[in-house]
């Protein structure tokens, strides 16, 4: 660090450091832009992060060291030509800001700044669907998700079929669908969630026969094992219990006969 500050004061200052954003989406890739002037020719090449200026990829003596932090390591690739950084497989501890020092063969020097913003995509929405045959076909239908910020919509609504709006919370919309003719087919509805630029989707499909197909809601399969052996238990409690004091009643009945 000293060694860098004694060469900077030799060296002519050529920009000022600034602080520019970039972003990218969780498990994916992101290059970060040195910012280089295209006609200089690199000597050296330094990124780092936190306010020590900890080295996570360099470039100097004609050698590039990549490997230096073990939470990047496999994960960089660092263009020695431009000084542009590629991290690949995006996690959310890559969300923080890079100092990039570039030094050139005729001793000028610049210092930039970037932040980098992590994403997570856009979930796909949950249905849950309720259906009722009683001589008319009724559905209702549920949309939510679990990003905030996210618009939901249904489409594909039947033209034969009279649409309510659900009360539900702000952002997760239902519908309820009633068809005059009770023998309807198979209905296909689709709820999209829509945030900024990104889209997803999911879709259902019901029948007026009370039934409906994926994706429908269904309680945790994991409290199902727990609920059975609470019954078992508490059957298990009461029958000891039960026999316990058929027992105490009939000693008590045999004590009264021998007196």
């Amino acid at each position: 660090m000293r060694l860098k500050i004694l060469l900077i004061l030799f060296l002519q200052v050529a920009l000022v450091e600034s602080l520019r954003e970039v972003s990218g989406y969780l498990g994916d890739t992101v290059t970060l832009l040195s910012g280089a002037d295209p006609s200089w020719n690199l000597s050296a090449i330094e990124w780092s992060i936190f306010s020590n200026s900890t080295w996570i990829a360099t470039y100097q003596d004609n050698r590039e060291n990549i490997e230096r932090v073990d939470r990047y390591k496999g994960r960089l690739i660092l263009n020695t030509t431009s000084g542009d950084l590629l991290i690949r497989n995006l996690t959310t501890e890559d969300a923080m800001e890079y100092n990039i020092d570039l030094f050139n063969t005729a001793r000028l020097y610049s210092r930039d700044k970037i932040k980098v913003i992590v994403r997570q995509r856009l979930q796909k929405p949950t249905i849950a669907t309720y259906a009722s045959k009683n001589g008319v076909c009724r559905l209702w239908l549920h949309c939510h998700s679990a990003d905030e910020g996210a618009l939901l919509s249904w489409q594909s609504i039947p033209p034969d079929a009279t649409v309510y709006n659900l009360t539900a919370p702000v952002g997760n919309p239902g519908v309820a669908l009633e068809f005059l003719n009770p023998i309807q087919g198979t209905v296909e509805l689709t709820c999209t969630s829509c945030r900024n630029m990104e889209k997803t989707s999911s879709h259902v499909k019901a029948k007026c026969d009370g039934k409906t197909t994926e994706p429908q809601t269904t309680p945790n399969p994991k409290e199902q094992p727990q609920t059975r052996d609470r019954h078992l238990v508490v059957f298990v409690v009461g029958g000891f219990l039960g026999i316990t004091l058929i027992v105490i009643t009939i000693c008590l009945s045999s004590g009264e006969r021998h007196v």
